[in-house]
């Protein structure tokens, strides 16, 4: 064991190269650009220069739930007599009381100084409204009265705006688009909210209708479209009888916080997705052909960006095209800034195409399963041994899906190594039934572990990431973070990860062999304090028919001598 011993004191520069995983997409080709824009024009590379506002800050003047949401970016010197500061950033609290903030620089680099007197728009307006919360400022520049247009939602169901001409004191100017619009609008659906909107000057100039706006609403189905809406003065508005964006398999569950934007001639729609990634698809200067999704802004899959970034908006300042977007776990969400990097990575999760599964080059502790039996010299920690029926032939190691769960059914692990560390495995599996699953696990005990599976549910086949903790799996089954159904085409044999960053595990999985994708929340290496690691098959209860799960191999990424041993 001793050169396991050695291999696994990594340091944290030698895995360099997955250090910075993040959350993408299945990558298809780019659709071709609708209209006015040249076809197969590459989207720019940001990367990110960290976040701008601390909600940890105890010196902010209006931070009620430290978090922050969904940030507007205005140019205040171009509009303002004598503003504060050349650039603005309103920004929000996602949950009650909500509240606009305000803060200010003299460059988009920063850096920033909070307006003392934040919230400028308050849940409560004096014989107007009072609501829970608002949040998800807009601001925009209406040069035919002008003043500043503030777009902002509260309660969910609204969306509402406020005028000003100092960017800091508002005058209520009403209801923008509201669920009964919508539901006018788009007859046999049920909207239950709109909300986080962008409002933007309509790229037809042809038009009499002088703005758009594209706004977040969910439906009776808890799914959360983008729809589009216009307005000839920025007070009245009609929405369009179809969503202009709806959810599919790149994007999850839900889409929402959408922008317009230009860039080499194109326009694109770029908003965020249950996935966690940035989008952008191209659309036409009438906003009615919509091309398919591509990834902008792919973040860090561990904490502080947690393999969530969101609310984009993009502007070009001193000749530098900076991101202002929302990044963090829900509810641990805060204001950040990228740049334009020519030189940037935009799928840090996926930087070696020539070897994307480690085959030419493997870390101590691999095991490539294609002897006539497991090394349990390897394999040496066994969970309920007794009942193991495994076996190893033809080149991968078959276990079956013993009844129960990760807490009764038998496991042949490794220790783990010392951090960080990253293994993968190849397995083949065919679940048709709720509860048939396989993948790998990293445990302490049976009460706690995290575990990266591919399984069945109702709706199908499905990846999931889950943090067992003290007798309980994290499961947020509102916005479905933790699992991803499987895209359309995926076959029986997929590719399953689990990264040790050093501070956070993380899990990713592939579905064509060369490209990972980002799945669920991060979870704290510390607190977890994981022992062991290896595969896993099981389902559920004794009805559910048995299947068996093969394992081609299991691989840790090589630390830094061994890559180079291996050139």
């Amino acid at each position: 064991m001793a050169f396991l011993t050695a291999r696994r004191a990594l340091a944290g520069a030698a895995l360099a190269v997955i250090a910075g995983l993040v959350p993408g997409v299945t990558h298809a080709a780019p659709a071709p650009h609708p209209s006015d824009g040249a076809p197969g024009t590459e989207l720019p590379v940001f990367t990110s220069t960290g976040a701008i506002v601390d909600p940890f800050d105890g010196t902010l003047p209006h931070n009620p739930n430290q978090e922050f949401i969904f940030p507007s970016v205005f140019h205040a010197g171009a509009h303002l007599e004598d503003p504060l500061g050349e650039w603005y950033v309103y920004y929000a609290p996602h949950d009650d009381p909500g509240g606009i903030n305000l803060m200010y620089a003299d460059s988009l680099d920063g850096p920033w100084t909070q307006h003392e007197a934040s919230p400028v728009v308050a849940n409560q307006w004096e014989d107007i409204y009072d609501v829970p919360h608002v949040s998800s400022p807009d601001a925009v520049w209406n040069a035919a009265e002008d003043r500043m247009y503030l777009y902002f939602h509260g309660d969910n169901t609204v969306t509402r705006y406020a005028t000003s001409a100092d960017g800091v004191t508002f005058t209520y100017g009403g209801e923008a688009v509201t669920t009964e619009m919508v539901d006018a609008a788009q007859p046999g659906r049920h909207a239950t909210e709109t909300s986080y909107a962008r409002v933007f000057r309509n790229p037809d100039r042809s038009s009499a209708q002088r703005w758009g706006m594209l706004f977040m609403t969910n439906y009776d189905t808890n799914v959360r479209h983008i729809n589009l809406a216009w307005s000839r003065d920025g007070r009245d508005w009609q929405v369009e009888p179809e969503p202009i964006v709806t959810p599919g398999p790149v994007e999850g569950i839900n889409v929402s916080a959408a922008d317009l934007w230009k860039w080499k001639g194109q326009h694109y729609i770029v908003y965020g997705a249950t996935v966690g990634t940035i989008l952008a698809r191209p659309v036409d200067r009438t906003l009615t052909e919509v091309g398919e999704p591509e990834p902008l802004f792919i973040p860090q899959p561990a904490p502080p960006e947690a393999g969530r970034a969101t609310s984009p908006q993009i502007v070009k300042a001193d000749g530098t095209l900076h991101l202002i977007y929302e990044h963090g776990e829900r509810s641990h969400t805060t204001i950040a800034h990228a740049v334009l990097d020519p030189d940037g990575v935009r799928d840090p999760l996926n930087t070696r195409p020539e070897d994307p599964m480690y085959a030419q080059c493997t870390g101590a502790g691999s095991d490539e399963l294609d002897g006539a039996a497991l090394d349990r010299s390897l394999w040496s920690t066994t969970v309920r041994g007794g009942l193991d029926r495994s076996t190893v032939s033809d080149g991968a190691w078959r276990i079956p899906t013993y009844q129960g769960n990760s807490t009764s059914a038998p496991l042949l692990l490794q220790p783990v190594p010392d951090a960080p560390w990253e293994v993968t495995t190849q397995v083949t599996l065919d679940p048709q039934v709720n509860f048939q699953q396989a993948g790998l696990i990293v445990r302490r005990d049976d009460a706690n572990s995290v575990r990266i599976d591919i399984s069945h549910v109702d709706a199908g086949k499905r990846f999931d990431f889950v943090w067992r903790e003290n007798g309980v799996d994290r499961n947020n089954a509102w916005t479905a973070e933790d699992s991803a159904l499987a895209p359309p085409g995926t076959g029986d044999t997929v590719w399953l990860r689990i990264t040790h960053h050093g501070a956070w595990l993380t899990a990713s999985y592939s579905i064509d062999g060369a490209t990972f994708v980002n799945l669920g929340r991060a979870t704290p290496a510390d607190q977890l304090a994981a022992t062991d690691v290896g595969p896993f098959a099981y389902r559920g209860p004794s009805a559910t028919p048995e299947l068996t799960a093969a394992f081609d191999w299991v691989r840790f990424t090589p630390d830094e001598e061994e890559l180079a041993a291996c050139s």
